[in-house]
């Protein structure tokens, strides 16, 4: 049974933001919101599905509850975060759908460039964007880069996420197509999908400049190297085989099997060289 804290009434927004939160620190979820309402293009609502139990989380999302443009959800029960999203999903007024996480930093003209690149590129039906890495105290360490479209992001999604997640925005067709997280994934439920839309035939693709400051933690390798994580990718690239894109399914399920046999140690290495950690 779901409880609403503030529901206004804005069924014109077009642009409709997801975030699910969870005891991220009070003034690292009050930032990130105000990045979102910050933003250059007015027309939008922000979707708050939060499982906190820290109390001063809970305070600092409760501080937005009287902003016109933010609906907050809690739940009796912890929702986790693909059926959060899910939640957003079906219950966003928006044409376009955006993700946002509750410890990143939206820049300020990021809905903006990708309203204008979803008008400009009709075939295209999810963008993300690039990042720049940020640490615990907001210092940039790194960027992470996406390869925009195309051939390129075709065979970078054979052993890598082709999007980060909370840089994405959607059309809400694909939401009337019947396209949704994987609520039976505890982890990898964006690759899935992802892999799930280009085996049917939908464009992904990424803006060329940053889009998002994306925050990672001292233990953000240790964390994407778990083997539940590394199990989980290996087995949705598995089960996303498709025989009209041989090569590239071969290629996914070649990656994920090298991931479970690879030391840990070079997986680790490689995520925080990829991050500016080392």
């Amino acid at each position: 049974m779901r409880e609403t804290v503030h529901a206004p009434e804005n069924t014109e927004a077009l642009v409709s933001v997801v975030m699910a939160t969870y005891n991220e620190p009070p003034e690292i979820v009050g930032t990130a919101i105000k990045s979102i309402l910050d933003q250059t293009y007015d027309d939008i609502e922000l979707l708050i599905y939060d499982d906190s139990t820290d109390s001063g989380t809970i305070a600092a999302i409760d501080a937005f509850a009287d902003n016109r443009a933010v609906r907050i959800s809690r739940s009796r029960e912890r929702r986790g975060l693909a059926r959060s999203l899910n939640c957003g999903l079906t219950e966003a007024a928006g044409e376009l759908i955006a993700r946002m996480d509750g410890d990143d930093i939206a820049y300020p003209d990021r809905i903006e460039k990708q309203v204008a690149f979803l008008k400009d590129h009709r075939g295209v039906s999810v963008v993300g964007g690039q990042l720049c890495v940020i640490d615990n105290t907001g210092t940039e360490i790194g960027r992470r880069r996406y390869p925009p479209g195309g051939v390129r992001l075709s065979l970078f999604s054979a052993v890598r996420n082709p999007l980060a997640h909370p840089a994405v925005m959607m059309r809400r067709e694909l939401v009337d197509a019947g396209f949704r997280y994987d609520e039976s994934l505890r982890m990898s439920e964006d690759l899935d999908l992802w892999l799930r839309l280009m085996n049917r035939g939908y464009k992904l693709a990424n803006l060329r400049e940053a889009v998002l400051a994306y925050r990672v933690g001292d233990d953000f390798a240790e964390k994407r190297t778990k083997r539940a994580q590394i199990e989980y990718m290996a087995m949705v690239r598995r089960r996303n085989f498709n025989g009209r894109y041989p090569i590239r399914s071969a290629l996914s399920c070649a990656a994920g099997w090298m991931f479970l046999h690879a030391p840990v140690r070079l997986i680790q290495k490689a995520y925080k060289s990829e991050n500016g950690q080392n």
